[in-house]
Parts: C-alpha cells; structure tokens; sequence
C-alpha cells in the first residue's frame, strides 16, 4: 500500500477550493468589477490600508485616506474654498466660525488627512485642470 504524499493532498484541496471560487457568481461579479474599475478598486483597498492604518500609524494612514480623499473629491473641494465668501455670508458669521473651529480641531487632530487631501487636489490640479 501507498501512503498518498500530503503536500499532494493539499495541493488539490488548494485547487479544489479555487474551482469552487471561480464558479460562484458573486466572487465571479467581484473579480469582473475589480478588472473593469482599476481605478476604484486600487482606492478602495488603499482606503481600507488607511483606516488600518490609522489605528496603528496614525500619519501614514491619515495621509492615505487624505489622498484618496483628495483625489476623488478634488472638484467639490476647490468650489468650497473659491465659494467661501458666499458659504459666510449664507451661515452667518457665527455657524461660520464654529464650522472653522471645527476644521481647526480636526487639522490639530489629524493633520495628515488635510494634508493629503490638499496635495491630491494640488496634483489634480496641476495634471489635470478642471474648467468649470
């Protein structure tokens, strides 16, 4: 009698399982979105390494989620820098100063999101210009 070889054994239990992975239609669906959206899929894992992140190195994960941040939001977050006369004069003089205590405390907080944020919209910009 021969013993069969484990390594074998686990091989095929390896390919077994990876069989049974490529035939389900959710894993199938996932892998199709994740080969047409590069781009959102490359975000999304960075995003989840930058919460991680966070707990652990709180800089590296906060400018991660910054960039990201930054990246994706770039448009709407120039129109509320340019636009910010009028979002005063809209809230008043009072909602505007704590919504900027608030901004304050967050960059004091976590400066790296801000700063990521900030150099994304930079290199956004600078490729990239919007004319809008």
């Amino acid at each position: 009698m021969t013993n069969p070889n484990p390594e074998n054994r686990d091989k095929n239990k390896l390919n077994d399982t990876l069989d049974q992975l490529k035939k389900n239609e959710k894993i199938e669906g996932l892998y199709n979105y994740a080969t047409n959206n590069t781009r959102d899929t490359i975000a999304y894992i960075l995003m989840i390494v930058g919460i991680v992140l966070l707990f652990t190195n709180p800089f590296w994960g906060g400018l991660i989620v910054g960039l990201i941040f930054g990246y994706y939001f770039s448009a709407e977050l120039l129109q509320i820098v340019r636009s910010a006369n009028d979002l005063i004069e809209q809230n008043g003089m009072v909602r505007s100063l704590i919504f900027g205590g608030l901004l304050l405390a967050l960059f004091v907080a976590e400066p790296a999101i801000f700063i990521g944020a900030a150099i994304a919209v930079a290199l956004r910009q600078a490729f990239n210009p919007e004319t809008k």
